[in-house]
């Protein structure tokens, strides 16, 4: 019994990729750090907000990689932006809450963070070298690393919000 329960065990560990492998460190890019205005504003349950321009969120550390998009019909494109959980450490998130999501258009979704706590959520700022305004997804476009992990597209694809300005989190993890 102990064999098979080892069996199962390494088997499970050798079938996970670290989420840092996942992306890769990004360099600076210098159209990132001009100052601008805020392009997200994210409230933990306390009601304390936390607003960021994007020199702001570059300044969190900036990493791309390259996935499928499914608002783009599942084309490949090359994202770059901070990790949502390092904007969430920023702004005293728990890592375990469920996030309110709101974009410039209106659009609204929930986003629970216990399912994919060890998923690199990416806030990206430019895809495919270009900077994200709100003609082309942007200022801030949440991407999921969908060609390194597999996600039920039914739940996630939703939350691939872009035009995103708010993230709230709801209290209790509700």
């Amino acid at each position: 019994m102990r064999r098979v329960s080892l069996l199962v065990l390494l088997t499970l560990c050798a079938c996970t990729r670290p989420a840092s492998d996942l992306y890769q460190p990004a360099q600076a890019d210098a159209r990132l750090s001009q100052p601008g205005p805020v392009v997200l504003t994210v409230v933990n349950a306390a009601g304390k907000e936390t607003t960021f321009t994007r020199a702001q969120l570059a300044g969190l550390g900036l990493v791309s990689f390259s996935t499928p998009d499914p608002s783009r019909k599942n084309e490949q494109h090359e994202y770059t932006g901070p990790l949502l959980s390092e904007v969430l450490n920023r702004a005293e998130i728990d890592p375990a809450a469920t996030l309110h999501l709101v974009a410039l258009d209106k659009y609204k979704t929930d986003l629970n963070l216990v399912p994919i706590r060890q998923v690199p959520v990416m806030l990206a700022l430019t895809s495919d070298g270009d900077l994200l305004e709100p003609r082309n997804f942007g200022p801030v476009y949440m991407t999921f690393p969908y060609g390194g992990v597999r996600l039920d597209p039914n739940v996630y694809n939703a939350a691939w919000v872009w035009q995103l300005y708010r993230i709230e989190e709801r209290p209790g993890g509700a």
